[in-house]
């Protein structure tokens, strides 16, 4: 009997030491915006950082991680049914308006969001 053992060990992938604990409050048309989806991914399109996702509270709050200090494009939805909610589509997909440049001194960030007409 044989035992192969493969190492699958990338020693490009990101350091965890770097992760970033952000927060922030997403509201639409000043009102909080619960159950909507956050999720933050890499501007550089960087597959080793890769996307965070979290779903907010009924006060619209999120608390995340997110693997490494840089910039990010930030998407927020809500389904609506069964779909992506119309009211938000400026912040959804790579057209997103949304950015978030985390580092260890900027970590929280709220969106003020407006709903599409």
């Amino acid at each position: 009997m044989s035992v192969v053992i493969c190492g699958c060990g990338n020693p490009a992938m990101v350091d965890e030491s770097q992760s970033v604990e952000i927060t922030g409050v997403v509201t639409l048309d000043g009102k909080p915006l619960n159950d909507a989806e956050v999720t933050f991914l890499p501007a550089d399109g960087d597959p080793l950082v890769g996307p965070a996702l979290v779903i907010t509270d009924s006060q619209g709050s999120y608390t995340m991680s997110v693997n490494a200090p840089r910039e990010y494009k930030v998407n927020v939805d809500r389904m609506m049914n069964g779909g992506p909610n119309p009211k938000l589509k400026e912040y959804q997909g790579e057209a997103t308006s949304l950015t978030a440049n985390v580092s260890a001194d900027s970590k929280t960030f709220n969106f003020d969001l407006k709903s599409a007409q």
